[in-house]
């Protein structure tokens, strides 16, 4: 988020430009100076060395980003070497539905909904697709306008403050749609996944321990550790009573800022409600920025305090500042540097979301500042930094060395807690900025699109194939019915019963031993000894698909049944029985190429726990889970029970379907969608030859006597 509480952040952009309609942009601050004098030159002289056009992009989320982009531009106004500033609305540039999208989706998370944020940037840092598509879609509506902008300026170097538009600024260097060196601000310490981008040429980094992490995104040497990104006006020194007397503030006490940043976001209430018991606090100002609502509100809850001032922006940050002796503050950035550099401890409470929560937790492992996660800690933290007892970090003097040999004599005795050390100013590194990015080849660009979408299509379908989120839909498409019922003139259902194979023939045995004669579903391929056991019961087998919790379990699916089909003399068109709870779009398609139907049933039950069922017609699909247990069989001969006490008779399922061959297999017709409606009749040769004795199977009308059809439903 950054400060915001100096001025709106659009005026922060616009406060050292003119705006004459003679000038070439309405938004422009411009320093022109000749080399070696700051006088115009004589028309005798040798013409002017050029000035170095600088165009730096910033944004209105938050104030840190507009804070960086003028310090920078202070910076190179102060620079021997005759530049030309130009500040924008990097947002602004890249179109209004970006800017709309970004700005005031990100204003309306913070304020009302910011465990949002919190989900979004937990998604963009951990998943490279989402990443890798949020950024096609940043560039895909920003770059063309941007571009267009950047061109019209015709700038020596670009500079972005805001990730957002490094993100796309960099994708443009690197497809040579700009030509000119990229410069990217990163003033966070952690979240750098877009701060960094290996189309930019140079980062300038607030922080050293952010270099190593630049630098494993961008490429080695593409980070430098600069001063700051602050005013000037930070690191001057100040009287604590001189600057409380001008503000109108107690000189004697203790005295805390309590900032929203720019947008007024976080529980400023309760913390200023919080500090109002410390008695040592002389004052608490509140920094509303940009948000009237809770400027108002704090103004009317705090009219019976003398001890809190209201603030909504203000100018006079450099000051409170000097006056204060703790800030907390509920996001980042920005602030937290202004903040050190003028000595100020810091306190982090209030807004625990996204890149803030992060970030500030980064700079505390680092004692930068402190943490308060509830507000019992936060009235802690804040009488322990009226103590010092922050830590002797911010005290400590660097490392003795040379100073004129590396560079930095004039750092030595900031006071920033060393954040400066080996550090060099911005100005320089962007006024010659090296040309580090290598313009990628138009082919290389294709093919690495290509491959990108042949990826995501390849993950994608995967993704799919293994859901059965579509898989109604999918069966509509490849004209799949799954068998429900079957229509006939029969008291008849059909009974399946998946089970195991080591449970099965003793199921089998058992439930013959009741009379009752069922189809068994199991997900192995059974061996002949199994199926000639089974026939020979009077019931029998049909394929089915095993449960499996494994992610790509449906690539099995044509294996699995061909050898289940194989095994019970089975031909291109079969039915099988279906995992539950439903079938995977995977498991759909292969099937549906082997000329498998699913059979679904009319309702599917447990044998062990024996549900409740109810509404059974002739013609239903019964479909039971069971473990061969005693349980199991108690169950099912009591589903038994229930249907013959309805008129109905458990059978199975080709005997519904009355499309069994002479091997007792299941068929379905050509179509795979409906059963065979001529009978199949029974073939003694076969019959001998096979060595299954049939007497336990009761012969079947066919369904030109009986007038049985099947129904095939799609779910």
């Amino acid at each position: 988020m950054g400060t915001g509480y100096r001025t709106n952040a659009r005026e922060a952009l616009t406060a050292l430009q003119p705006s004459t309609a003679s000038e070439r942009d309405s938004q422009r601050h411009r320093r022109r100076r000749a080399a070696g004098s700051g006088a115009a030159p004589q028309a005798s002289a040798p013409a002017a060395i050029a000035p170095r056009r600088v165009l730096i992009l910033s944004a209105d989320v938050g104030e840190g980003h507009a804070a960086a982009a003028r310090a920078l531009a202070q910076q190179l106004d102060s620079h021997p070497e005759p530049t030309e500033v130009t500040v924008i609305d990097g947002l602004e540039a890249m179109g209004h539905l970006l800017r709309l999208v970004v700005q005031d989706g990100y204003r309306v998370q913070l304020r009302f909904m910011p465990w949002t944020y919190t989900v979004f940037y937990w998604v963009l840092e951990h998943i490279w697709p989402i990443r890798w598509a949020v950024r096609r879609m940043l560039y895909l509506f920003g770059a063309r306008a941007l571009e267009r902008t950047i061109k019209r300026h015709n700038p020596d170097v670009v500079v972005s403050t805001y990730p957002v538009i490094t993100v796309v600024l960099s994708r443009l260097r690197r497809t040579g749609a700009i030509h000119c060196p990229t410069v990217a601000t990163i003033t966070d310490l952690t979240g750098l996944f877009f701060w960094a981008q290996p189309g930019i040429d140079t980062h300038l980094v607030c922080y050293g321990e952010s270099v190593s992490a630049v630098e494993r995104i961008a490429g080695e040497g593409s980070a430098r550790l600069v001063h700051p990104l602050i005013s000037a006006e930070f690191l001057q020194p100040r009287s604590t009573p001189e600057a409380r007397r001008a503000l109108g503030v107690p000189e004697l006490g203790r005295m805390v800022i309590v900032s929203g940043g720019g947008w007024g976001v976080g529980d400023i209430d309760g913390a200023v409600h919080e500090l109002c018991r410390v008695e040592e606090i002389s004052s608490i100002v509140c920094l509303a920025g940009r948000n009237e609502h809770l400027a108002a509100r704090l103004r009317t809850a705090f009219a019976h305090e003398d001890r809190v001032h209201v603030y909504s922006f203000t100018d006079k940050m450099p000051e409170l500042l000097a006056a204060a002796d703790v800030l907390v503050h509920s996001t980042g950035g920005v602030t937290c540097l202004e903040a050190k550099a003028a000595g100020v401890p810091v306190v982090s409470y209030g807004l625990p979301v996204g890149h803030a929560s992060l970030n500030t937790r980064e700079m505390a492992k680092l004692r930068l500042l402190r943490v308060a996660n509830d507000l019992a800690e936060l009235s802690r933290h804040v009488q322990a930094s009226f103590a010092g007892a922050i830590g002797a970090r911010d005290d400590a003097e660097p490392a003795a060395e040379d100073p004129a040999a590396t560079g930095t004599a004039d750092h030595a005795s900031r006071p920033d807690g060393g954040l400066a050390w080996r550090s060099r100013p911005a100005a320089g590194l962007v006024l010659n900025p090296p040309r580090r990015v290598r313009v990628i080849p138009a082919w290389r660009l294709g093919l690495a699109a290509l491959a990108t979408q042949l990826v995501l299509l390849l993950g994608i379908g995967t993704w799919l194939m293994s859901t059965d989120e579509v898989t109604a839909l999918a069966g509509v498409i490849l004209q799949v019915h799954p068998l429900k019922r079957v229509e006939t003139n029969r008291p008849d259902i059909g009974m399946i019963v998946r089970t195991g194979p080591g449970d099965l023939l003793g199921l089998a045995d058992a439930l013959a031993a009741r009379g009752i004669h069922v189809s068994f579903a199991d997900a192995r391929t059974p061996s002949p000894a199994l199926v000639a056991s089974v026939r020979a019961l009077g019931d029998e087998l049909v394929p089915g698909l095993p449960q499996s919790a494994a992610f790509l379990r449906w690539l099995r699916t044509s294996s699995v049944l061909t050898s289940q089909a194989r095994a019970l003399g089975l031909h291109h068109h079969f039915y099988f029985v279906p995992p539950t709870p439903r079938l995977l779009l995977g498991q759909l398609v292969l099937a549906r190429t082997d000329g498998a139907t699913p059979v679904y049933g009319t309702e599917r039950l447990n044998a062990d726990s024996s549900p409740a069922y109810g509404g059974m017609r002739r013609g239903d699909i019964l479909v039971i889970t069971a473990d061969g247990s005693a349980a199991s069989v108690s169950g099912i001969d009591r589903i038994a029970s229930g249907l013959g006490a309805d008129g109905l008779a458990p059978e199975p399922l080709s005997s519904l379907t009355d499309a069994g061959s002479a091997s007792g297999a299941i068929s379905a017709s050509s179509s795979g969608e409906r059963a065979s409606e001529a009978a199949a009749t029974t073939n003694a040769a076969k019959q001998s030859a096979s060595g299954i004795p049939w007497a336990g199977v009761a012969e079947k009308l066919s369904p030109s006597r009986s007038g049985a059809s099947i129904t095939g439903i799609a779910v």
